[in-house]
């Protein structure tokens, strides 16, 4: 008998986030690369402005993601490792509780907290020498966490689809 669970599709919503957050790292990029060149610190302005949809985009990708896996795993679900772990089609027949998450959800989270506490520092250090390590590092961060995010979302919703679509036994 084939399984079918009724999911949202979360796949454009997903690639909306992955696009924007990958709009972010590279405005980040090149506002670091204006930095090293003297000029204008408008740039890092303009990434903290382009999160915010990025930012929108993602939790509206992240609860649809999760009400998927609440139907998937009959089971609550609220956190990014509950959401794999529900999601994982391999892991379908594991108890949830003994599931295990994607061990780069931890790394996305560390590079994204990294970032985010070099922005701070880089904008309390404007006009002096260390706004360019910062920046650079916040760079460097905002690079790692793009593309863990942009593979964590386009995994799980990946996995996701994989429940929605009715999958033939083989034989």
């Amino acid at each position: 008998m084939d399984t079918y669970i009724d999911l949202k599709d979360v796949r454009l919503t997903g690639l909306v986030s992955q696009g924007l957050i990958a709009l972010v790292a590279a405005e980040s990029v090149w506002g670091t690369v204006n930095d090293w060149q003297g000029g204008s610190s408008s740039w890092s302005f303009l990434a903290i402005v382009l999160v915010v949809p990025a930012a929108v985009a993602f939790v509206i990708w992240f609860r649809a993601a999760t009400h998927n896996a609440e139907a998937i795993a009959l089971h609550g679900v609220r956190l990014m490792p509950q959401v794999w772990k529900a999601s994982d089609p391999s892991q379908r027949d594991v108890p949830f509780d003994q599931r295990v998450a994607s061990p780069l959800i931890k790394p996305w989270q560390y590079t994204f907290l990294a970032m985010v506490m070099c922005d701070i520092l880089e904008s309390l250090l404007l006009d002096t020498r260390a706004y360019v390590v910062f920046s650079t590092l916040s760079t460097l961060c905002a690079l790692a966490a793009a593309g863990l995010a942009c593979y964590l979302i386009w995994r799980v919703s990946w996995m996701q689809q994989r429940f929605a679509v009715p999958q033939r036994k083989r034989r």
